[in-house]
């Protein structure tokens, strides 16, 4: 039996998506990665672009220690994907004392699932060009390289797909 499991969020984990995120936005600062600021991951910021059961806790050994959003359309990054087509991943982020225990891993899983489970024909994601690490481990979990989008000069994204059998 894994000892994570990931459900559905709801509005009293408001809180622990809060911190879940800002744990991740500290260490992205410690390493001088920064990602996010601190107030685009409080919830007033969050609820201006998502509902709260688009999020998505993983427990380990019943501790939240990862949240990620999925969604059904993304006009903003993805506008020419029809709704119901595909999943979209944002806000994928684990607790500095999770990393390294698969928390990640069962959260693209759990995302890939979801997709199968509404049909979708793939599952897609779009992440900072510039992270290679990042970007490494999309790869090792099976997504595609699609293109690099240049948004500004400090701003470049990198889309990523997963088909769906």
């Amino acid at each position: 039996m894994s000892r994570i499991k990931i459900r559905q969020a709801n509005i009293t984990d408001i809180t622990i998506i809060e911190s879940i995120l800002l744990d991740t936005v500290n260490w992205l600062n410690e390493i001088n990665q920064p990602l996010w600021s601190v107030e685009s991951v409080k919830w007033k910021s969050l609820s201006e672009s998502y509902d709260i059961n688009d999020f998505y806790i993983a427990f380990f050994d019943d501790k939240p220690y990862g949240c990620m959003v999925i969604v059904n359309t993304d006009p903003f990054f993805f506008p020419d994907v029809p709704k119901g087509e595909s999943l979209f991943l944002h806000k994928l982020a684990v607790v500095k004392d999770a990393r390294k225990l698969g928390v990640s891993e069962a959260l693209i899983e759990h995302f890939k699932e979801k997709g199968r489970e509404v049909g979708a024909t793939s599952v897609q994601l779009e992440t900072h060009a510039l992270r290679p690490k990042l970007r490494a481990f999309y790869e090792n979990n099976g997504f595609k390289f699609v293109e690099i989008k240049t948004w500004s000069s400090d701003k470049k994204s990198a889309y990523y797909i997963y088909k769906l059998a």
